[in-house]
Order: C-alpha cells, then structure tokens, then sequence
C-alpha cells in the first residue's frame, strides 16, 4: 500500500511541477532571445548529462554484481546505487523536465505543435513516474537483500529476482532517455496539424 501511495505521490509531484514551469512560462509571452534560448539549451544538455551519468553509474554498479561473489562488494555497490539516484537520476530527471518545457513554451516549437517535442516531455515524464514508483522499490528491496545476513546474496533468490528487476529497469530508462535525446537532434513525424474551423 505505501509503494502504491508514492508512486502516486510520484505521478502527482511530476504534474505539479510540470504545471508550475508551464504557467510561469506562458505568462511571458515575449520569446527568448538567440542568446537566452541558448543559455537555456546549455542548461538543458547540462541536466541531460547528469542524468546519463547517473543512470549509467548505476547499471554499472548494479552490473558489476553479477560479476563477483564478495557479499561486501555487491552490498557495497547496491549502498551506492541510491545515491546515484538521488544525486544525479532525480535532479537530471526533474532539470530536464523544467528546461525542456520551458524551452518549448518560450520558443517557437510549442508545447504541443510538434509530435517529437510531445514525444520528450510525456518520455521524460513516464521514466520518472517509473524510476519513483517501481524503479525505486527494486533499489530499495535489491539494498536490502543483499545486506540480509542470513542468506548470502547469490543464494538468495530474492536478491536475483530484484536484482534482474533492477538491471532491466535501468537499461529500459537508459534506453528511453536515449531515445529521446536521437529524437531532440533529428526531430521527426513534423508538426500537428491544427483543426480546420468550420
């Protein structure tokens, strides 16, 4: 019931705060300028490194697990998987989200104009969603198996099991913020097309 309730939480924070920068953004109707559009990209590709960073820090911690059988370096590396998360994933996750909107509703690609401009900011909003509901309970219960003093964490099938889950997850997200980084340089599918008044 409480992993259901955060992940809620979760869905309901990355709205709030979506809703926030998009207010605060229409209100200026004056465009950036060349040089604020481009401090602001800055910013954007800064926040987008750091979440790669943290994302890949992380598949490699978890990976090198599967590559030992020292119980204190594998809950060594599942101690430092959260602080990747919280340090590098998070804020990543949460600076892209503002800058990328905040681009987009003060330039002249639009909020919703382009398909691949739509195709980033619900991406971006759907991994987050997944790394505070299900990605973080596998963070959590793989911690916490590995730590289990009774069962050493290759004989623990709870550990492999979360752990499997752990490593699928983070290549899924790796993979999706990959995915919309290509589809920021190429963007594809054009615009929409707007409703003909009758």
């Amino acid at each position: 019931m409480q992993d259901v309730i955060i992940s809620v939480a979760t869905l309901i924070m990355t709205l709030l705060v979506a809703g926030i920068v998009y207010t605060f953004a229409k209100r200026g109707s004056i465009r950036l300028t060349l040089r604020q559009k481009n401090v602001w990209l800055v910013l954007h590709i800064f926040f987008v490194i750091i979440y790669f960073g943290g994302l890949l820090g992380s598949l490699l911690l978890a990976w090198t697990t599967h590559f030992t059988s020292d119980r204190s370096l594998i809950a060594a590396a599942h101690t430092f998987i959260p602080y990747c998360d919280h340090f590098m994933i998070i804020p990543g996750a949460f600076g892209c989200l503002i800058t990328g909107i905040w681009l987009s509703v003060r330039t002249q690609w639009g909020l919703t104009k382009h398909y691949w401009v739509i195709a980033k900011w619900v991406g971006n909003m759907a991994i987050i969603v997944f790394g505070g509901s299900l990605m973080r309970i596998w963070i959590s219960r793989t911690l916490q198996t590995s730590l289990d003093p009774a069962v050493p964490p290759l004989q623990n099938p709870a550990y492999l099991e979360y752990r499997l889950w752990l490593t699928s997850g983070l290549v899924f997200s790796l993979g999706v913020l990959l995915f919309l980084v290509v589809i920021s340089y190429f963007k594809p599918w054009g615009k929409r097309e707007k409703r003909r008044q009758a």
